[in-house]
């Protein structure tokens, strides 16, 4: 691996499977890579021949553990993998500036709108972009009078999930994971009511929404990034195949794929809300009538970065070059009918999906007759594949992963933990 000290490093915040594919990227290209973790996500990218420092940080004040660990560290571009990331470059963008960082190049006041679920369903009404339906209920008593009025089924997900998380870590107050992160359907009220009046007593805003009709596989995102002028430098387009937890979850099985109504539906709400650099928006197409529905929007790296990356984009590239003022290469195009497969979860999706009658075994097997890119198997760093599958073979994922140092340290390579 050739190093060129003269690059400044890059300092990743959280994140699991896009900070591996970040690091990946951005350490074959020699720069040092460090990745502060969240305490919450698996940092498989710890194992990475390419991750030089990695810094173990307690879910509870994250953003602000990270903050002060920046301010005593040598100038970086600092890229964020997760929403706590987002909300460090929404928060403290200045003082990282003022520092000698190079935060990749961002809004902050539209970072944090996009933190916010409600305030990001506003605007994407207010540029007549569809989105569900919602609610919020912030305390008890909102949510006695929200919950009244939805109709049933519906769907409840964090106002903003760090935020939650957070305040989890600090009381006994336990939800389903992935509700913390994705949401989870509520059958009636009175479930509404039980599931959400212990995060209600914390006064932690949770949203009630529409369900948005139609098979998972009706999942799509569009992503770019939007230079200092607003201009695109591409367009990509994607479709989540299958996730799991299904209807609510992770994606297990995506495919690239050219959809123009995605594209153009997505650069309107990026351009409208004013958004810089990243951008990555996901849409549900409605099965009652097709018109695409706004799920959510994450300014930063996402699990699928290693799919755009196989497909011809690489993002972490594109926003460490923007960010240090190198001249960007708009990507001409990408590849279709690439295949990200995460097989153990997709495997536990499938049998889901069969269990409630959406997918026989024919047909998830037929789906399978392609060459997937796996995000985390790669020959050439394999050590973090081989640190998932021991964890999930012992079933002591967090102790195994993550053990028990608070920093380790290696050279160009993560210590590792026994």
């Amino acid at each position: 691996m050739n190093r060129r000290p003269s690059q400044l490093p890059a300092v990743l915040l959280g994140g699991t499977l896009n900070t591996l594919s970040a690091a990946r990227s951005l350490g074959r290209r020699g720069v040092a890579v460090d990745i502060l973790h969240d305490g919450a996500s698996r940092p498989l990218a710890s194992w990475s021949r390419f991750c030089r420092k990695f810094v173990d940080f307690a879910a509870s004040g994250v953003g602000q553990g990270w903050m002060e660990w920046l301010m005593d560290a040598e100038p970086s571009v600092v890229i964020p993998c997760t929403d706590d990331g987002v909300e460090v470059l929404g928060r403290w963008r200045g003082d990282l500036l003022e520092a000698g960082h190079r935060p990749i190049e961002a809004d902050p006041a539209v970072l944090l709108a996009m933190l916010d679920k409600a305030r990001t369903y506003q605007l994407a009404r207010e540029l007549g972009v569809p989105s569900p339906r919602t609610a919020t209920v912030s305390d008890p008593e909102s949510l006695v009078v929200e919950a009244g009025r939805m109709s049933y089924p519906c769907a409840t997900k964090p106002a903003q999930p760090n935020v939650l998380l957070q305040a989890l870590s600090r009381s006994r107050v336990q939800l389903p994971a992935w509700a913390i992160v994705k949401g989870m359907r509520l059958s009636d009220e009175e479930e509404a009511r039980r599931v959400l009046l212990p995060v209600a007593e914390l006064g932690v805003p949770m949203l009630l929404t529409e369900v948005v009709e139609g098979p998972d596989d009706n999942y799509c995102s569009y992503y770019s990034y939007l230079d200092g002028d607003g201009t695109a430098l591409f367009h990509f387009t994607k479709r989540k195949l299958r996730q799991y937890p299904i209807h609510f979850g992770g994606g297990t099985y995506h495919k690239t794929e050219w959809q123009a109504d995605v594209a153009a539906l997505g650069l309107r709400f990026f351009q409208g809300v004013g958004l810089r650099g990243i951008g990555n928006v996901e849409f549900k197409r409605d099965g009652r009538d097709g018109q695409l529905k706004l799920i959510e929007c994450n300014p930063r790296l996402t699990a699928a970065d290693g799919l755009l990356r196989a497909a011809g984009i690489d993002l972490a590239h594109i926003s460490y070059c923007a960010a240090i003022g190198r001249p960007v290469e708009a990507p001409v195009g990408f590849v279709e009918n690439k295949w990200q497969w995460l097989p153990t979860a997709d495997i536990k999706a499938f049998r889901a999906y069969r269990q409630c009658g959406e997918m026989s075994t024919g047909r998830y097997l037929a789906s399978l007759v392609h060459w997937p890119q796996f995000p985390v198997w790669d020959p050439r760093d394999p050590v973090p594949a081989i640190a998932s599958g021991y964890a999930s073979w012992t079933g002591q994922v967090g102790r195994f992963v993550a053990g028990p140092a608070s920093i380790r340290e290696g050279r160009g390579r993560a210590a590792r933990v026994r």
